[in-house]
């Protein structure tokens, strides 16, 4: 309750998008949410951008002045002729008694990668798809250093092209994360026996509200941020590392 809270919409594109190819943008900020400034609309630099060439995000600065849980409808905005919506999100506001001390939303940097195959007792040279996906309740501006050893001995590893990849919203163990799948293989076993995919490491660049700069200023130079590396590590499931044929 009462704190002041990005809400950013963002048009992710692979191709080039001048500010004219985007009109019509329209959003719905529900009642239980004082509006202190926007929308403004800031472009991010090809060195910024996850998964695309070009992103605009248009952003909001509100504060929650009462507890509860509300929706904020979805947006939507004309590229190039074509309307494109956002999915709902569901926010939840906690009364500031509940949190834990000495911690705010803005200081949670919840962000975890999961790694899971379509069938584990497949057939040799049948193919199985691994899909490496990462989940985020914080806004993430790149992926990096991805680590992951799969045996040649054991398998033949194809990619799978991911350029149409979309944000996508997803509730687990009870709360709402933005995920997008950032791997994705066709992996055909070579041989019988019980065939491990190593482990998963990466680091993430996450956004990070700066509390030392005045919300009021940053809303004009986008300078309330700043880039926080994370290291995150697939915890091992044996159910989902391991192929047995």
């Amino acid at each position: 309750m009462n704190d002041q809270f990005r809400l950013m919409f963002t048009v992710s594109s692979t191709k080039e998008l001048a500010d004219a190819d985007l009109t019509r943008f329209s959003a719905s900020i529900p009642e239980g949410f004082a509006v202190l400034m926007g929308p403004s609309r800031s472009r991010a630099s090809k060195t910024q951008v996850f998964n695309g060439n070009t992103a605009l995000t248009y952003t909001y600065i509100l504060s929650a002045p009462q507890a509860g849980t509300f929706t904020i409808p979805a947006a939507s905005i004309t590229v190039k002729g074509e309307q494109l919506r956002s999915q709902p999100l569901v926010l939840t506001v906690t009364p500031r008694e509940q949190l834990l001390s000495g911690q705010s939303p803005q200081s949670r940097l919840d962000a975890f990668i999961t790694m899971t195959v379509s069938e584990r007792s497949p057939r040799v040279n049948t193919p199985v798809v691994l899909e490496c996906k990462l989940y985020t309740a914080a806004n993430v501006d790149s992926l990096a250093n991805m680590e992951q050893y799969i045996s040649s001995g054991d398998f033949k590893a194809e990619p799978i092209d991911l350029r149409g990849s979309q944000w996508q919203i997803e509730r687990r163990d009870g709360k709402n994360y933005r995920t997008v799948v950032f791997r994705k293989l066709l992996l055909y076993p070579l041989r019988t026996g019980e065939l491990r995919i190593g482990d998963l490491h990466m680091d993430a660049y996450i956004r990070k509200a700066n509390e030392a700069i005045d919300p009021f200023d940053a809303f004009f130079n986008d300078g309330n941020a700043v880039s926080v590396k994370k290291r995150l590590h697939y915890e091992r499931h044996p159910s989902c590392t391991r192929i047995t044929l």
